[in-house]
């Protein structure tokens, strides 16, 4: 039995029978208390598997499906609270397409991704707006990442988040399409989010119960 990596709850484990990894179905685990279900760790891909997926991603200001998503989430979840300052868009992905975008609207924007920006520097700045977007699930530690987004927002700063909540029961995460990308590895509730909320002195702004949630540090 292991703990929640969220609340350190007991959590529940079981068995994705229709997704295999290396052979074996994907077992996760879900939380009692604040229900975030995370992958068990041994069905991780590793890193090269990883970027491999994501270079395959069509992120780019070429896709105007992708900017429109982006800038329904900047009118949604960032211009209603702040509207200009410094942000940092935290997993910009191959193509930093939302920086390009937020710069638009007045932003000063720098961006952070593992792959492919990797750029340390950004930490030792603080930002007035934080946003992720399609980041989270991918967290393998999530409160240590939650933490060091947070160390680097000011005081009544922002953080916008795009995420796919969970689903409430077993039987509807076990048709939900999110689950079957294999780079995502933890999958919040807004309870869980709760939690997330309470340990960092976090208020929520924002959420629209789907994907969105926007929160400020106090």
């Amino acid at each position: 039995m292991s703990n929640c990596l969220i609340c350190q709850s007991a959590t529940e484990q079981w068995m994705d029978s229709q997704i295999k990894i290396a052979k074996e179905f994907v077992v996760y685990h879900t939380c009692k208390h604040c229900g975030f279900t995370s992958k068990a760790r041994r069905f991780f891909i590793d890193q090269a598997a990883e970027k491999r997926q994501y270079d395959t991603h069509q992120n780019s200001l070429e896709n105007e499906g992708y900017v429109t998503m982006l800038n329904n989430f900047i009118d949604t979840a960032v211009m209603p609270f702040i509207k200009s300052g410094n942000a940092l868009d935290y997993g910009s992905g191959p193509e930093p397409v939302l920086q390009s975008l937020l710069r638009q609207r007045g932003f000063d924007v720098a961006i952070y991704d593992p792959y492919y920006a990797n750029d340390q520097n950004v930490f030792v700045k603080d930002y007035d707006l934080i946003t992720s977007t399609e980041v989270f699930e991918h967290f393998y530690s999530p409160l240590n990442a939650i933490e060091r987004i947070v160390k680097r927002l000011k005081k009544a700063g922002y953080i916008a988040i795009m995420t796919q909540f969970k689903p409430n029961d077993q039987a509807t995460f076990l048709q939900w399409w999110y689950r079957r990308d294999a780079t995502h590895v933890s999958f919040y509730t807004l309870d869980s989010f709760r939690i997330i909320e309470e340990k960092f002195g976090l208020i929520r702004r924002y959420t629209n119960h789907k994907n969105l949630l926007v929160l400020q540090k106090r």
